[in-house]
């Protein structure tokens, strides 16, 4: 009788334990902004549209309604599980440095103290990658830009790939913030320079990897095409079965979730697509929640993004339609990830 009285005991305090376990959780998310441009002609660059005198009339209240605007958002991604705003945050279609030097200084997102990873690429619009981080939980020990160079296209001028690298919260981590090659001229036609792009980043992060096999490592961005197309599943090696994933494949989160559960990040001709998506290097997929490790994998996609009536009604509440100003958020709804460690 004592045996089993002890035995129970012994259960009974496990079981306690185990469901007193808390979890540490952080958000890392991606947001294209849509032609975050400021007011100022820069002569090396297409800018003209996004001046005060230019297609758009793009005024200086305009853009501060969009910087409010962006703030908004990003203030709110993951906040429901976090309380508070992304540890990490990618962003495309930067025009440079200063927008994205305001953003962060807007009332909204001032409070967070962000720091700002940038350099200028050679695109023609003069749009940019760059990353924002809360220096309370996320260090930067590198970063460089990785210039996407064709031998059989010489012309193309897209965005350089952001490689940074730091600690969060004292663990190792990189991040590939990306924004492809676009489909102007065509989906066929220009999908090789997209696979061009993929095969960049999977030398950035097999580079990574051939230092520290294990190495968290997540690759983000508006890659302007979906889950499902060549350029993520054969060339980048993203796959959406995390049970069936080779020692040389990656996970994207996003597959399913755009395959089976018809998801999207933006919309075009009554079309949805999944530009938008974050994927990941097997160090951050097992269950040992020592450190930190995926948890799940969501698209910001809140009901005051959404265009609320007429023929677009749905989809993302866009800053222009045409040169149409309607005062909106951006084209694209952001994707973002929590990881999950175990309180000590």
């Amino acid at each position: 009788m004592k045996y089993f009285f002890i035995l129970f005991l012994f259960v009974y305090v496990y079981s306690v334990q185990a469901q007193e376990k808390t979890y540490k959780i952080a958000c890392v998310a991606f947001y294209n902004t849509e032609n975050l441009f400021d007011t100022e002609n820069d002569t090396t660059i297409n800018d003209e549209e996004f001046l005060p005198e230019g297609a758009n009339a793009w005024t200086q209240e305009r853009y501060q309604l969009k910087l409010e605007n962006l703030s908004k958002v990003i203030s709110q991604i993951g906040s429901e599980k976090t309380k508070t705003a992304p540890s990490i945050v990618g962003l495309s279609e930067v025009e440079n440095k200063r927008v994205v030097e305001d953003l962060v200084k807007t009332p909204l997102l001032a409070p967070f103290g962000y720091k700002i990873v940038h350099y200028d690429s050679p695109d023609r619009r003069g749009v940019d990658v760059a990353l924002i981080y809360n220096p309370a939980h996320f260090t930067v020990t590198s970063s460089r830009a990785v210039r996407l160079v064709m031998k059989d296209n010489p012309e193309l001028r897209t965005r350089d790939q952001l490689v940074v690298s730091g600690l969060l919260d004292g663990e190792p981590l990189h991040v590939i913030v990306n924004h492809w090659p676009s489909r102007s001229g065509g989906e066929k036609k220009s999908f090789p320079n997209r696979v061009a792009a993929a095969q960049l980043c999977r030398s950035i992060a097999d580079s990574i990897l051939a230092i520290d096999p294990k190495a968290k490592i997540i690759m983000m961005g508006d890659l302007n095409d979906n889950p499902t197309d060549e350029s993520l599943v054969k060339h980048l090696r993203a796959k959406g079965d995390i049970d069936k994933l080779t020692k040389d494949e990656f996970f994207n989160p996003m597959f399913n979730m755009f395959k089976k559960d018809g998801i999207g990040s933006n919309a075009y001709r009554d079309s949805w697509s999944l530009f938008d998506q974050i994927i990941l290097t097997p160090g951050l997929l097992d269950k040992d929640y020592s450190t930190y490790k995926y948890y799940k994998a969501l698209i910001f996609n809140m009901p005051f993004l959404m265009q609320k009536d007429g023929a677009f009604k749905g989809y993302p509440f866009r800053t222009f339609v045409g040169n149409q100003f309607q005062g909106g958020y951006s084209d694209h709804f952001p994707a973002y990830v929590y990881l999950i460690k175990e309180k000590k």
